[in-house]
Order: structure tokens, then sequence, then C-alpha cells
């Protein structure tokens, strides 16, 4: 009988340690080792058992049960945030950490200069950032967010949408999406013109679309002050601009290569026919091409031809850009 008592209390000793053991193992030591992290997806509205199973799923947690107590116990089964989250090699205690403080996953997004509004939807839209009608809709009607930023149009942020490097959260909420474009702009451009605006006759309106269509004439920086003084020059005497990039925006594709009836497109975006500048800009410009529209430089030349090699060929006369058009055009 004693060895039998003995055999229990052991039994019963060794059961706790090991139960001990599996908790400890559970709230302080990953399930998993992945150096690589394992993303998850926690859509608004789920519950903390239903988050539960999600992470047991993906094996990130031992026991739903242990996480569901842990979770009442410390107060937080109403506290976690919805988000894409990543957790490589994590405890217990950091997944529930992560979850109420909203750690979600971020990812990197470049916008390189000179891209339209439907190309910016597209790269938001292809990598899960933004719905993309959701964005466009607000990016062409941007006075239903936009109170009080009276820099910006009332219709349609095209130029607006300041190219640069952003980290966004996979599923965002698209207003805060186009916030994050827009106040980088107002950071970038807005701000420093601020200063400038005493100094020339030029809006921030008229600044941004010349320099838009600077963004898509030039190939190379070092000629961006001279095509600026081209089609400040021509303004000046009353000359059409005939930038082909207009036309181009208007028929909703910059590769293609415009033909003579193309050149005759009924749109107040085309050059060729209409005076002026075009009603707004034709893609979203970056700083250099924003500073060189304010700082055009101090030749007199009205005419300009693409060598071929990214370069151009710059004239005074239309005879002298006859000549180079049949140089290196012909």
């Amino acid at each position: 009988m004693v060895f039998r008592k003995l055999w229990w209390k052991n039994l019963i000793v060794v059961g706790i340690f090991f139960l001990i053991v599996m908790l400890i193992s559970s709230l302080f030591l990953p399930s998993y080792n992945n150096q690589e992290g394992v993303v998850v997806v926690i859509p608004k509205g789920k519950d903390s058992f239903q988050i539960a199973q999600t992470l047991s799923q993906k094996k990130l947690i031992k026991s739903k049960i242990l996480f569901l107590l842990l979770s009442k116990i410390l107060g937080l089964e109403k506290s976690f945030k919805a988000g894409s989250y990543e957790f490589s090699s994590s405890t217990m205690f950091e997944i529930l950490d992560k979850l109420k403080k909203g750690k979600v996953k971020t990812y990197r997004v470049t916008i390189p200069e000179g891209l339209t509004k439907w190309d910016i939807t597209d790269i938001l839209g292809e990598k899960g950032i933004v719905e993309k009608g959701a964005f466009l809709a607000i990016v062409d009607n941007p006075s239903s967010i936009f109170k009080k930023e009276s820099f910006l149009p009332e219709s349609d942020l095209e130029g607006y949408l300041y190219p640069d490097t952003y980290y966004f959260t996979r599923g965002g909420n698209p207003e805060e999406v186009v916030k994050k474009f827009v106040f980088r702009f107002k950071e970038m451009i807005f701000l420093p013109y601020q200063k400038l605006k005493e100094k020339n006759n030029f809006s921030l309106k008229d600044v941004v679309i010349m320099a838009s269509i600077i963004e898509k004439e030039a190939q190379l920086s070092s000629e961006k002050p001279i095509i600026a003084a081209v089609f400040y020059n021509r303004l000046k005497k009353g000359m059409r601009l005939r930038a082909d990039p207009t036309i181009k925006y208007a028929l909703g594709s910059f590769r293609i290569r415009l033909t003579r009836s193309e050149l005759r497109t009924p749109s107040f975006y085309n050059t060729y026919l209409y005076h002026g500048l075009p009603p707004g800009p034709i893609c979203n410009p970056g700083k250099d091409s924003i500073y060189t529209a304010l700082h055009p430089a101090d030749v007199d030349y009205l005419y300009f031809v693409a060598k071929g090699d990214g370069s151009h060929k710059f004239s005074k006369t239309y005879e002298e850009h006859l000549e180079a058009v049949y140089k290196y055009q012909k």
C-alpha cells in the first residue's frame, strides 16, 4: 500500500512538472522557428476565438485555450486590432503584444516620378495596399476629404500625388493612403513654394502643370531648365506649346507614336490645337521638375526636337528647327 501511494504521488508530481513545462513552453517559447516569418491577416470584426483559430492554423500558438485564457486574464480579448501581421519565432506574449498594439506589417512602395494617377492606382492595387476603385474615387473627388487644404484643386489630384518611397499596410483605408501622398506634396512642394511665390508670377497650379509636361518631355535632367524656357518663351509670344505628351495623356497612353490624325485629337489637353497650358497636370512630377518650372534657363530658344539618344536639339528660329527635324527625324 505504501509503495502504491508513493507511486501515485510520484506520478502526480511528474504530471504537474510536465504541465508546468508545457505551460512555460507555450508562453515563453515560439511554436516554430522561422527567420522569414509568417504573415497573418486579421480582418475587422474577428473575435478572440476566431483569432485564436487563425493563429493555431498557422501554427503560431500551441494552445487555443491558453491563448483565450491569457487574453481574458490580461483583459486583451477586445483590444486586438485588425491588419496584416508578420510573426517571426514569436512567443505567445509577443503575439499578444503585437495584436494589442497593432504592430502591423508595412510594405515598402516606391512611386517613380512621372507616373499618372492611373499608374499609381495600379501599383497600389497590385500590391494589395488599397482597392483601386476606392483610391481613384478619392483622387478624382478630393474635396470629399480635404476641406482646409486650399492649395489642392477641387477635383482631380493628378500632379499632387508626390512621387516618393512610402510604407503602407495592406488593405488600408484609401483616405489615409491618399492623405499620405498629399501631405508629402505639401511638405516637399507647397511649403517651399510659399517662400518663392513672392519672387515669381507663377501660380502653384501652373507650376505643377508645367512641371508635369517637363517631366514627360525631358529624359536628361540637364535639359529640363532649357525645355522649361522653351515652353515659357512660347507662351509669352502667344504660340501654342505643341507638346506631344499632352496629347498622349488625353489619349490615355504615353507609349503610342502620334499620327497626324491624333495631333487633331479634340481635347483641351491637346496643346497643338489650344493655346496656353492644358487644364491640369499630365502626370505627377518630382521635385526636380517642380524646381525647374520655377527656375527656367535664361535662353531664347523656341523649338526643340529629339535626337534619338535622349537629348534634344534646340533652335531659336523655325528655319533652324526644320533643319534639325530633317537631320534627326528623317
